[in-house]
């Protein structure tokens, strides 16, 4: 056998890598419970995903004619969103959903591979749960804090892309090129001390791109 069949054949016995550990969504169960307690909103807008959608606290200002519902918990994955999908999605029946998620994925040492098979899961759920919806995928940002990152941010932003490619029902939609400047680094006016949240500017430049899409969308469902 030649050697590079030889090589080809031996990698083909080799047992598969072990999936990366998720974190335990019972760190959330706090956070959960005080939205279960809520009376649910139906039929409406609902963000979810990370703390780049818990601390978008002027939602309902920035969109004050649209009925939108914040239920981001920071530091979420995306099997967390699949975890709590009955108390943060399912309750409130939404006919257009905003995501954000991803970046605390990485974060956590998972492939990109991994976030997205994680993240399609949780919206494949929902599209199986809510077949006439609509989701809008927010891209994954970028942030100074976690440069070494940067890369697998790229290539998640991608496959998210080509992942919704031929999905009528789910729209990528790229909310994070006006965060980096020519060189690709982050631009510091955009995020909080902590250089990895939005400041409020940055929060500004996601409205100008996500406002005309979610007016868009949301006139598909009304």
């Amino acid at each position: 056998m030649k050697p590079v069949l030889l090589l080809l054949f031996l990698a083909s016995l080799a047992p598969a890598a072990d999936p990366t550990p998720r974190p335990n969504p019972a760190r959330f169960a706090k956070d959960i419970a005080k939205f279960a307690a809520e009376r649910p909103e139906k039929g409406g807008i609902v963000f979810t995903g990370s703390s780049s959608i818990r601390l978008w606290t002027d939602l309902k200002q920035d969109f004050p004619d649209l009925p939108v519902l914040n239920r981001g918990f920071g530091g979420s994955v995306a099997n967390d969103l699949s975890v709590y999908f009955e108390t943060v999605i399912a309750r409130h029946e939404p006919r257009l959903l905003v995501t954000y998620t991803g970046g605390n994925d990485l974060n956590a040492k998972l492939t990109p591979q991994e976030a997205l098979a994680d993240y399609t899961a949780f919206l494949d759920k929902f599209h199986a749960r809510f077949p006439a919806a609509r989701v809008i995928l927010t891209s994954v940002k970028i942030g100074e804090k976690r440069l070494a990152q940067i890369p697998q941010v790229h290539e998640l932003n991608r496959m998210l892309q080509a992942w919704t490619a031929d999905k009528e029902w789910a729209r990528y939609l790229d909310c994070d090129s006006y965060l980096a400047d020519d060189k690709g680094h982050p631009i510091r006016q955009y995020y909080r001390d902590d250089l990895l949240h939005l400041s409020p500017e940055g929060y500004a430049e996601w409205k100008k791109i996500l406002e005309p899409v979610l007016r868009e969308e949301w006139a598909k469902v009304r």
